[in-house]
């Protein structure tokens, strides 16, 4: 076997074959870059479209809220929009996702800088408040929902009792946290209490939002004091 041809044969070909696998790993490394782009730049447009898809909620309730109107708003094509949510109940699902996230977020995620019991309690109502009002304020998307589908089972309705049930859940827990920091009574009930305060923060978006009472906040303060030094230590 003559060794040379054989060489002169062979070895232009692996470099071919090297400098062939050199560029498409090079492609493959820009191609997962540009993809990287696209979906940074995609999540942050349905970001967009849900914010705002939010803020009609919580003003004008969700059955106005449709494609065609959330597309006139964002300024795209319904086409353009029907790709993203496909229906207009999956795109009420994913607005009450987005608003069960965020108020996670602004109200619950941002109180755990502060010390445990009522400190916490407190700064956790003060953020759901502020949360009605930021962005040009408007009522509780899940309210609104509640309304709109307490009598019509399906898919939304579900979406709004789960995600009403673990909103009560985490503020139930936090009135545990001040039991268990002695805060509050050990005698205390407190899914009792979690019924209670709830009710009087609902209350007071109703009588700010529905009722337009000017005292509104002065009375959700005071009933909220009552209702801290009746369960206090």
């Amino acid at each position: 076997m003559k060794i040379y041809p054989y060489i002169a044969y062979h070895v232009p070909i692996f470099f071919i074959y090297l400098i062939l696998l050199t560029f498409l790993v090079d492609l493959t490394k820009r191609t997962i870059v540009l993809y990287d782009k696209i979906m940074i730049k995609t999540d942050s447009r349905k970001q967009t479209i849900l914010d705002t898809a939010l803020g009609l909620v919580r003003n004008m309730g969700f059955e106005s809220v449709s494609i065609a109107s959330l597309a006139k708003e964002v300024g795209m094509s319904k086409s353009g929009l029907f790709a993203h949510f496909n229906s207009k109940e999956k795109m009420h699902l994913m607005i009450l996702d987005h608003a069960a996230q965020t108020f996670s977020d602004d109200v619950f995620r941002k109180s755990l800088k502060v010390k445990r019991g009522i400190p916490r309690l407190k700064a956790i109502v003060n953020n759901w408040l502020t949360w009605y009002k930021e962005d040009g304020g408007g009522t509780c998307p899940f309210i609104a929902a509640a309304i709109e589908y307490d009598s019509r089972p399906g898919p939304v309705k579900d979406k709004i009792q789960q995600h009403t049930n673990q909103l009560i859940k985490s503020l139930n827990k936090s009135i545990d946290l001040c039991i268990e920091q002695k805060d509050l009574s050990s005698n205390c009930d407190s899914k009792k209490m979690t019924f209670e305060l709830y009710s009087i923060i609902i209350g007071h978006l109703i009588y700010l939002r529905t009722l337009e009472f000017k005292s509104a906040s002065q009375l959700f303060r005071d009933a909220f004091n009552d209702w801290l030094n009746r369960y206090k230590n």
